[in-house]
């Protein structure tokens, strides 16, 4: 079979973020707003890892796949989707510009396995992780129709390694948390067993883990074939663990892989002898939630927040140590106020992390966060739920205030004398380590 793989997306978006419904960066019109986008949209650039597997699988069966970004495809037996909430109605006008071609179109991806019923253009929409129902299709070619429920891969090892050849993997880019190109993505595990309300990661499947050997197999594998020299893992919350941790980090020390990696994790899963060695190891940057000054707030909403002693050690500690930190946090949850939101944004800006995101508050479909909301809701357009863009009613501020505050801790972090000094000072230090 010919197998056509389409992306549709633009410049700034990714859709592995966000629990695979996808993000954006659009902070405003003002020029120091521009300024940030256009750096951001121009320094990230990974594909939607979703394509990869899929592709490994396809192949090993002797399938031709070809991937298309923003372009019909040429005639193909199958065209797949990974459809988001960030570019849904383009994705819509795609599939029915396909069907009117005659074209079998299938998607899938988390909004499609919560709202399958948007996506009634399509021949089928797979409602789960595609791999189960994408290894039956590839196995006996026949195309199914209709909603398909495809179950959770529970044995994660039993996945073929992800299929990079699609792209250019020399455009590949995970500036400026990692520095050395190419820079792939790695999962050693998927789902999350915390219980925010709000986490769109919990959409898909529970917490499953590879084996540390599985996983340093397919590091030594992407070096050897794509020159890999840095990665980031795609986990959620990477370091649950902190005896299959250190397996996993002291296997990359044993090999001598020398890559430059980072990863998604909560301040209360690490240590500083932890830290110290994940960095022996190559770790050089981390992503973690701080979200809200409030952390009564946060907890109303299933959220566990990190003891704030505890967390600016180890944030400390890390930026210190030549970890870069790259720090969220959400503007507007529901009992936000103007004061809560302005001391979240001065904690951020005394914390100084290498980098720091301000996102909307953002009920995304399919989480308990969305349901409790729903009464609220005031924007049907999905392109907007992308963490930029108001689309609940929120008791103590104006949706144009809620945005001029995300603009104000946006802008105001990177443009702080304190901070440029500092982002510069950082740049000679790692350019005189990496020479």
């Amino acid at each position: 079979m010919k197998i056509a793989l389409l992306e549709i997306n633009k410049p700034g978006d990714n859709k592995d973020f966000n629990g695979g419904f996808g993000t954006t960066f659009q902070i405003g019109n003002s020029l120091k707003a521009r300024a940030l986008s256009f750096i951001r949209s121009n320094l990230e650039n990974i594909p939607t890892m979703s394509y990869t597997y899929l592709s490994s699988i396809f192949k090993r069966d002797g399938h031709s796949v070809k991937y298309y970004f923003n372009e019909v495809p040429d005639s193909s037996d199958i065209v797949l989707i990974h459809v988001s909430l960030i570019r849904h109605n383009e994705e819509i006008k795609f599939i029915r510009n396909l069907k009117a071609r005659g074209e079998r179109v299938g998607v899938y991806g988390p909004l499609a396995s919560v709202r399958p019923f948007l996506f009634g253009d399509a021949d089928f929409v797979i409602q789960g992780e595609p791999e189960e129902i994408v290894v039956e299709i590839s196995k006996s070619g026949n195309i199914p129709k209709g909603i398909v429920k495809s179950n959770p891969v529970m044995d994660l090892d039993s996945l073929y390694f992800p299929d990079w050849d699609l792209f250019s993997e020399k455009d590949f880019s995970l500036a400026p948390a990692i520095s050395a190109k190419p820079a792939f993505f790695v999962h050693a595990s998927r789902g999350c067993p915390y219980g925010c309300s709000y986490c769109p990661y919990l959409v898909f499947g529970t917490y499953r883990v590879r084996k540390p050997e599985k996983v340093i197999e397919e590091l030594v594998f992407l070096k050897k074939k794509y020159g890999m020299r840095g990665f980031y893992f795609r986990d959620p919350t990477f370091s649950i663990n902190e005896t299959r941790i250190k397996k996993i980090v002291r296997l990359m020390i044993e090999k001598k892989l020398n890559l430059e990696w980072g990863c998604e994790t909560r301040l209360d899963l690490l240590s500083i002898p932890l830290l110290r060695l994940m960095y022996d190891s190559g770790l050089r940057a981390i992503k973690v939630g701080i979200e809200s000054m409030n952390h009564g707030l946060l907890e109303s909403h299933g959220r566990i927040p990190p003891k704030i002693r505890h967390q600016e050690e180890i944030i400390k500690f890390c930026e210190k140590k030549g970890i870069k930190v790259i720090a969220f946090y959400i503007i507007g949850l529901p009992s936000d106020t103007l004061k809560s939101i302005k001391e979240t944004i001065q904690y951020s800006r005394r914390l100084n992390t290498s980098f720091a995101n301000f996102t909307i508050c953002t009920p995304i479909p399919g989480t308990g966060f969305y349901d409790e909301l729903k009464e609220k809701i005031i924007e049907k357009d999905l392109n907007k739920y992308d963490n930029f863009h108001v689309v609940f009613e929120h008791d103590n501020l104006s949706k144009k205030e809620i945005l001029k505050l995300q603009e104000e801790a946006i802008t105001g972090y990177y443009f702080r004398l304190k901070y440029i000094f500092r982002y510069f000072f950082n740049k000679v230090k790692e350019f005189n380590f990496l020479k």
